[in-house]
């Protein structure tokens, strides 16, 4: 049966619509996403090598849920909207309500991710990853949101992923940076947030005291690259 929605990168006006089989190279090379979600292309390239982005796909990678992965941080950070479809119809899940523990999704197991949809307006953001080297999965992930108004951020969303067991927003961080004007004493003061915050997991790439320092590092360059986008 044919399912509508599962390629293409289209501009809807205030959101972006992305089909669930568009490549993370797609993604990296889209001269839409580039002008209108900038993140998006931006954290493409941090994903593997590029035999990997030419084959993997947004979708795959999003019903994966691997909190290592640069998909999950990012659509949580932008609010994005996951389009999913079945047996009993179509539906849609929020980021915020998407993942449900580590390599596992609120879509029940009968239905699929036809497309994603993620909001402009947010054109504010940043996204930093540490890895042992270029291609690695990350040791930790940060990705941040915002719309600027009149000098100072709204709408904040912060998330981390690959340093802790699900991908999460860090809501302690953002409820300290959101409207008010972004220093570097607030930046430092939001990197101690974070890594009080955050409950890294430990194996043998790293352990949770070193994700822990990388998650506060990472807020602390977000912070700084949020402020510039203010």
């Amino acid at each position: 049966q044919y399912v509508p929605g599962l390629t293409g990168i289209k501009d809807r006006g205030n959101e972006i619509q992305i089909g669930a089989r568009v490549t993370h190279r797609e993604i990296e090379r889209s001269a839409t996403l580039t002008d209108r979600v900038p993140i998006l292309p931006t954290s493409a390239r941090h994903i593997a090598h590029a035999q990997i982005r030419t084959r993997g796909t947004l979708g795959g990678s999003m019903a994966h849920a691997d909190p290592s992965g640069e998909w999950p941080t990012v659509l949580l950070a932008l609010g994005a909207t996951m389009h999913v479809t079945g047996p009993h119809g179509d539906r849609t899940i929020a980021a915020d309500d998407f993942f449900d523990g580590p390599f596992t999704s609120t879509m029940s197991s009968d239905e699929i991710l036809t497309h994603v949809t993620v909001p402009t307006m947010r054109t504010a953001w940043s996204f930093q990853e540490a890895a042992l080297k270029a291609g690695d999965y990350g040791l930790a992930l940060i990705a941040a949101t915002g719309t600027p108004r009149d000098g100072v951020l709204t709408d904040l969303r912060i998330s981390v992923g690959a340093a802790v067991s699900s991908v999460t927003r860090l809501a302690s961080v953002e409820r300290i940076l959101v409207g008010v004007p972004l220093t570097a004493a607030l930046a430092e003061e939001a990197a101690a947030v974070a890594s009080k915050a955050v409950t890294p997991i430990s194996d043998i790439h790293g352990s949770s005291d070193y994700r822990r320092k990388l998650v506060g590092s990472l807020v602390r360059r977000a912070v700084v690259e949020l402020k510039n986008g203010a």
